[in-house]
């Protein structure tokens, strides 16, 4: 996908937050254990609406504490409908420095030195990926993620994911491979012989791979195989 194609869909995930009733923030997320609405609210609001800008302005060879070192973190996390307004705020300018920003720019990324495109990227993914969170918190309401945009997900997990979790926790011993129905390409986490596939639904397959709640994917060969991949996926992402 474009870079534009990923700050319209990051655009669409702002808006949906945004539409959220206040009155429902207290609700707890499941997928999330011991976090309420409002907690992934202000976790977008500053983890990514303040933190990704910071990261994409940042030099190319920066430190992870140098790149972040000049974000505004808040001295107390609001609630209600203060937690609203950052979301706003910090979303909104988040999506206005991306669209003022050369997708080929050089910058700090989570894995090292990149270019602004990966930003857009992995906002337009994260806030898809606390979207299915909430909305199935909210309950009575199917969302969906459009098949690129799952396949784009998935990518973007053997892309970034895997080489920075297996760089933390170390590479399971066999590879996983990864099919998606209504899509002609195989992905793999991991070289060498697959020890299982996955095979399902595209957003199950994504849900899956994110550690989330899923129905629809079948796991062929060695189950502890898919466990061990997720655990080094679910490792990268974390605070993510």
């Amino acid at each position: 996908m474009a870079p534009s194609e990923h700050i319209e869909w990051f655009g669409e995930n702002r808006r949906w937050f945004e539409a959220i009733p206040v009155a429902r923030y207290d609700d707890p997320v499941p997928a999330c254990p011991g976090w309420g609405i409002v907690d992934v609210v202000t976790h977008l609001a500053f983890g990514l609406g303040l933190a990704y800008p910071a990261g994409l302005q940042a030099a190319p060879e920066a430190s992870a504490d140098d790149a972040l070192s000049a974000v505004p973190w808040p001295t107390s996390i609001p609630t209600g409908d203060g937690a609203r307004d950052a979301f706003c705020r910090h979303m909104n300018d988040c999506e206005a420095v991306f669209r003022s920003t050369d997708p080929d720019t050089p910058c700090w990324t989570y894995a090292g030195p990149g270019v602004a495109a990966f930003w857009f990227r992995r906002a337009a993914i994260e806030t898809s990926l606390h979207r299915l969170d909430v909305a199935a918190a909210l309950g009575g309401e199917t969302d969906t993620i459009r098949l690129d945009r799952v396949h784009d997900a998935v990518v973007e997990t053997v892309d970034f994911a895997v080489p920075y979790g297996t760089d933390i926790v170390g590479a399971p011993s066999a590879a996983l491979r990864i099919r998606i129905e209504g899509h002609a390409d195989h992905l793999q986490l991991g070289d060498g012989p697959a020890g299982a596939e996955i095979t399902g639904d595209g957003q199950a397959v994504l849900s899956a791979l994110w550690g989330r709640p899923h129905d629809g994917v079948a796991v062929a060969g060695d189950p502890i195989v898919a466990t061990e991949w997720t655990s080094v996926i679910e490792r990268a992402f974390a605070g993510r």
